[in-house]
């Protein structure tokens, strides 16, 4: 997500944000990365929209160069500051995407697992910007939790992004996906409850899914579309977005 500052807002790739390592291992050693808390299988969602640049399917036995990572995959997304911005899961069960996929941001991509170079399973998660693995922290809100005191976080200067407080009255676009057709069609009869007109649209993919855009709308009705988003359990995974219309 981009702020209206510039800013880049990436999601979270797990639904549970737990570390257990930060951008330095808790003995002080270089890690250029964070690993959060997740059990095999645990669904891993994109950061940001971007398109899958690199993947790896681990050979089940190397755990040097690359294959450290294990099954992982890195996606590109829209530049950051003029500079190339990636991100890159590892130590994946399996992958949900192929390379060369555009994906929504808070999209299922992967699993997480144990693969590669690792003690347990767990998501290794990297922000690259400009070629530089950077701090996650930095580009992510402040809804986590460490496993430990001994987890590094972030230093003097840096920090999580501020996500924006919800807007009282103001109106809203509305992005609901990728989504099941079922799901999809949820929302076009509520949008024609709204009695919304040509406020909504659905772009369908070759998988199947679909993505829903809704608005601009008022405050409440983009409350009351949360709410439906929520109880199909879609909010959770990252999968409702609203966005102030300036």
């Amino acid at each position: 997500m981009r702020l209206s500052n510039g800013t880049v807002l990436l999601s979270w790739p797990l639904a549970q944000h737990t570390l257990t390592a930060g951008y330095y291992y808790n003995d002080g050693s270089y890690h250029g990365a964070i690993d959060m808390r997740a059990a095999v299988g645990t669904p891993v969602y994109a950061a940001e929209n971007g398109t899958v640049d690199w993947t790896q399917v681990w050979d089940g036995r190397t755990t040097t160069g690359n294959q450290s990572y294990g099954t992982a995959l890195r996606i590109r997304h829209a530049a950051a500051q003029g500079k190339t911005l990636q991100t890159r899961y590892a130590h994946l069960s399996s992958l949900a995407v192929a390379a060369g996929t555009n994906v929504g941001e808070g999209q299922l991509i992967g699993y997480s697992g144990q693969t590669g170079n690792v003690s347990g399973p767990h998501l290794h998660f990297e922000v690259i910007w400009d070629g530089v693995r950077r701090n996650p922290l930095v580009w992510l809100d402040g809804d986590f939790n460490t496993a430990s005191a001994a987890v590094y976080t972030y230093g003097p200067g840096e920090g999580p992004v501020q996500r924006p407080a919800p807007p009282t009255a103001t109106r809203q676009t509305l992005v609901i996906g990728p989504v099941s057709a079922g799901d999809a069609e949820i929302f076009r009869k509520f949008a024609d409850w709204l009695n919304l007109g040509g406020l909504y649209s659905i772009e369908s993919y070759d998988n199947g899914t679909k993505v829903v855009v809704m608005g601009p709308v008022s405050y409440g009705d983009a409350q009351m579309a949360y709410l439906l988003a929520d109880f199909l359990g879609l909010v959770e995974q990252g999968l409702f977005k609203s966005e102030p219309v300036s």
